[in-house]
């Protein structure tokens, strides 16, 4: 399961937790009654502390920031849980509450780190593609490259994307025959990704295609999209661009591309690489 979908049920659990607390806050009075709904509440808590507690170790090197503020939030509301905190009553529905805001706070945090995480490799990765279709019209030298490596097949053409990719900070991978990650240069699984979070901003799902005659556009997509589809994601935390994946035709010369499309909670975006691209004025005139 993905490390969004595992936040995502801790964020609601948490959510629900903050709920159930207003809402005792609202039917009880401060009595026995109360100092039981609380205790019961300081006790999900706890369960919920245990579970953040998991989920941080599971995070890698690139979610530094993420884990930094899961522990200092567990430093401070483990305590304040505890069953021997309070010398009071009064004191241990307070500290249970304290707890709850601590929890609160925490989830506020980590949902935006883990979005704006999430953004950041979508930019990266749009730059990149951006930056390589330009590269191959202006840099000579590098466009004879990518039409050799057209010439040569698909295989090639990915070899040469997820260099460039890294090169923006993303480690591109496809997926294989049953769903699993395979590196794009040594075309190998992916067993070991300690390099890959360690040397990159984020791993990026792409999908890439040879289209040798462009009537074949749209089969060729669906084909990319399909294989894509077959990907299981494991939890690599922030580290992982979970919500957008890339099918990627590369071609003579541009085509039309269609539309992003969303399937599951998923964008499945469709980039044209052209290794001999007429200018746009040139393509307006035909």
């Amino acid at each position: 399961m993905v490390i969004f979908n595992e936040w995502a049920r801790l964020s609601a659990r948490i959510h629900g937790l903050v709920k159930a607390t207003e809402l005792a806050g609202s039917l009880f009075e401060k009595n026995n009654d109360s100092l039981g709904a609380m205790v019961d509440l300081g006790k999900t808590a706890a369960a919920i502390l245990a579970d953040l507690a998991i989920f941080r170790a599971r995070l890698g090197p690139s979610s530094h920031e993420v884990c930094t503020r899961i522990e200092a939030a567990e430093s401070k509301a483990r305590p304040l849980v505890s069953e021997v905190s309070a010398t009071t009553q009064d004191m241990r529905q307070v500290y249970i509450r304290s707890a709850l805001v601590v929890l609160a706070s925490l989830e506020a945090e980590v949902t935006y780190l883990l979005s704006d995480h999430q953004a950041s490799i979508q930019s990266r990765t749009e730059r990149a593609f951006e930056h390589l279709q330009r590269s191959i019209v202006v840099d000579e030298q590098l466009g004879d490259r990518w039409r050799k490596a057209w010439e040569v097949g698909e295989v090639a053409c990915e070899k040469l994307g997820a260099v460039h990719l890294l090169s923006h900070g993303i480690w591109a991978f496809k997926v294989d025959s049953k769903g699993a990650r395979t590196d794009l240069v040594f075309q190998e699984p992916m067993h070991d990704l300690q390099t890959a979070t360690r040397s990159a901003e984020g791993l990026v799902l792409t999908e890439w295609k040879k289209l040798a005659n462009s009537a074949n556009a749209e089969r060729l997509f669906v084909s990319a999209r399909t294989q894509a589809i077959s990907y299981a994601s494991g939890a690599l935390a922030g580290a992982e661009l979970t919500r957008v994946r890339y099918a990627v035709l590369v071609s003579s010369d541009n085509i039309v591309v269609p539309d992003d499309i969303t399937e599951r909670d998923v964008t499945y975006r469709h980039i044209n690489i052209a290794v001999s691209p007429r200018t746009p004025s040139r393509r307006r005139a035909t």
